[in-house]
């Protein structure tokens, strides 16, 4: 490739990788070099630090010092959301992948779904994930939930209430599916929440079958904090999820979406003090538990059927992703 060629691959490269950076020194070299080790080239590296503490800001700068496809934001602190939000407004790639900042990726991560995609004509390509401890050992086998396969927007969303369909980070997108969109900023649960609203955007969906993704199991991240009003944001995540499967019609999965709302708002509740049961939050938390009930009685999503798979959902994703394959291959 020539000087200009070059130049011009970097004002305008194939995809964009958005890493959220804040408090994670420990891993994030781990990450970044998981990233620049990948086969597929052609990419731009997007660290946001949202105001890290430690040594995170000098980490990142060093990482672009030392290779130009490495691009840095530094900023105040804001939470996640805010973060991706700055990694898409600085994105100049074709495409978009997001990579949390405590996990790391496999060196065909990039080529895998980028090549799964090109070939059917998908606007986002999935890929699997299995989980590692601190220091980065496979903790166990991951299930092989994401297989190499080709679906509408229809079936894709009715696989929105398992977690594989919720993430971020096992996914490569279409950068126009994010024109006018972005994440919600300061709630919690804003991947269950926003996710849906990318994917009933894509007229075609496509998975690859692997484990490409290290997903992290860190002690005292988000995901293991205690409960406060905050968690009700669960709540309301859920709901909308719950809501962009009823106004598309996907009426067979509601009572599936339904079950984490209702469960979601009275785990929380058990475990919250008399005067935070009695809250403005925790009233909204209900008003949306109780819109989702009525909505299901309006679609008619109430059936023995319905409330089986809700059941399979609840017990096994896997066993729930793979009894939609098999009804999809019916409907062929």
């Amino acid at each position: 490739m020539n000087e200009q060629n070059a130049n011009q691959s970097l004002a305008q490269p194939e995809i964009s990788v958005i890493v959220p950076v804040y408090k994670v020194e420990r891993f994030l070299p781990a990450c970044i070099d998981s990233l620049l080790a990948q086969t597929f080239t052609d990419f731009e590296l997007i660290l946001v630090d949202d105001g890290s503490p430690d040594n995170c800001p000098a980490l990142c700068d060093a990482a672009a010092e030392k290779d130009n496809r490495v691009r840095v934001l530094h900023k105040p602190n804001g939470g996640v959301s805010t973060a991706r939000n700055a990694g898409l407004d600085m994105a100049r790639g074709k495409w978009i992948a997001f990579v949390d900042s405590d996990d790391s990726v496999q060196p065909d991560y990039l080529e895998k779904m980028h090549t799964a995609a090109l070939a059917v004509g998908a606007d986002i390509a999935l890929c699997g994930g299995q989980c590692v401890d601190e220091e980065g050992r496979v903790i166990g086998p991951g299930e092989p939930r994401i297989t190499d396969e080709v679906m509408g927007r229809e079936e894709a969303l009715r696989r929105l209430v398992t977690p594989e369909y919720q993430v971020p980070w096992n996914k490569l997108y279409r950068r126009e599916l994010f024109e006018g969109l972005r994440y919600p900023e300061g709630k919690a649960f804003e991947d269950t929440a926003f996710l849906p609203q990318v994917l009933e955007r894509a007229a075609c969906v496509c998975g690859t079958a692997g484990y490409p993704y290290n997903y992290r199991i860190v002690s005292g991240s988000a995901m293991h904090r205690k409960t406060t009003l905050k968690t009700l944001d669960w709540v309301e995540a859920w709901y909308r999820l719950f809501e962009v499967l009823y106004q598309n019609g996907i009426t067979d999965t509601l009572c599936a979406a339904y079950r984490p709302i209702f469960t979601a708002l009275w785990g929380t509740w058990f475990q919250l003090t008399p005067e935070q049961r009695r809250s403005p939050r925790m009233q909204e938390a209900f008003d949306y538990e109780r819109t989702a009930r009525r909505q299901l009685r309006q679609a008619h999503a109430v059936t023995p059927g319905n409330i089986w798979a809700a059941l399979v959902c609840a017990v096994s994703v896997q066993k729930y992703l793979d009894r939609c394959r098999r009804r999809a291959e019916k409907r062929k």
